[in-house]
């Protein structure tokens, strides 16, 4: 449970979840309407806040002193502390993110609850679009690497979100992020072109056996995949990202954690995001992926 992470020096935002609307499939001009509104007035698109009939998001938004914000939870404590987790390594490939404030939720007849809050990190007068609307397949290799040429207007533009990709393959990778399908990350229309939006969505992290391939809606990093060993191992990004891989100091970015949001992980969880870390590491090497 989250409430084995907290502690009384965790700073917490107050969430009343009394007003917020509960879900039902009869109302769904009223979750349209509601939705539209939300859309407008974050950027967010609204098939990601209500897509009839069950994808419904709308309880999780809060409007405070005028912003908008996103509550989740689930209880459950490493899904927290993989979120928390995530976006530190985010931020150590260089990617935008989203950010977490830790909340409690109280509703009237339920237990307070604990979970995370973000600020909407969506701009309303920027596009964000998911792979489906560029019509990038679902591919079992590297090569939408090459394919995102035709959805970039100049070679800077498709320089740039090269290395979003990149940066954003290998982070998740290490990882072993294993939900991240064309609901959980989004790209952004900027007048300078293309880019990848701020990620989000880390909870289910580090879970995967298969620790040697990672894939998402566009793509795979398979290592048994001998062209996406050449790939990696003869593009110098990709050598940089994996050398930054290997120096990542999983224990140092866990007590950066605690102390940052004041909160406690368990002695055996940190022992298990060290192990998989070096097991991570060790593939590598066995691999033969950095030079």
């Amino acid at each position: 449970m989250i409430d084995n992470c907290i502690t009384e020096n965790t700073n917490l935002i107050i969430l009343n979840g009394n007003n917020q609307p509960k879900f039902d499939t009869e109302n769904t001009d009223k979750w349209h309407q509601m939705a539209e509104k939300i859309s407008k007035e974050t950027g967010v698109p609204q098939r990601l806040i209500y897509t009839e009939p069950y994808l419904f998001h709308l309880d999780n938004w809060y409007k405070i002193n005028g912003l908008w914000y996103y509550y989740k939870s689930d209880g459950y404590d490493v899904h927290f502390i993989n979120e928390l987790l995530g976006v530190l390594i985010s931020e150590y490939f260089d990617l935008k993110t989203i950010k977490y404030q830790i909340a409690q939720l109280h509703t009237t007849n339920r237990i307070p609850e604990y979970g995370l809050l973000s600020k909407n990190f969506c701009n309303p007068n920027i596009s964000y679009r998911d792979a489906w609307y560029y019509k990038l397949p679902l591919k079992r290799d590297l090569s939408v690497l090459e394919d995102i040429r035709r959805i970039c207007s100049s070679d800077t533009e498709y320089k740039n979100l090269l290395l979003d990709l990149k940066k954003f393959f290998v982070r998740d990778f290490f990882t072993s992020q294993n939900d991240r399908n064309v609901n959980n990350f989004l790209f952004k229309e900027t007048d300078s072109g293309i880019r990848l939006a701020p990620l989000y969505d880390y909870e289910h992290s580090f879970e995967s056996y298969a620790i040697n391939c990672y894939r998402n809606q566009i793509g795979e990093l398979n290592l048994d995949n001998l062209e996406t060993q050449d790939i990696i191992k003869t593009d110098p990004t990709f050598q940089e990202l994996f050398n930054k891989l290997m120096n990542i100091k999983m224990a140092e970015l866990l007590t950066q954690l605690e102390d940052e949001h004041k909160i406690v992980i368990k002695e055996e969880d940190k022992e298990y995001y060290k192990k998989r870390t070096d097991e991570v590491k060790k593939l590598l090497k066995n691999y033969n992926i950095v030079k």
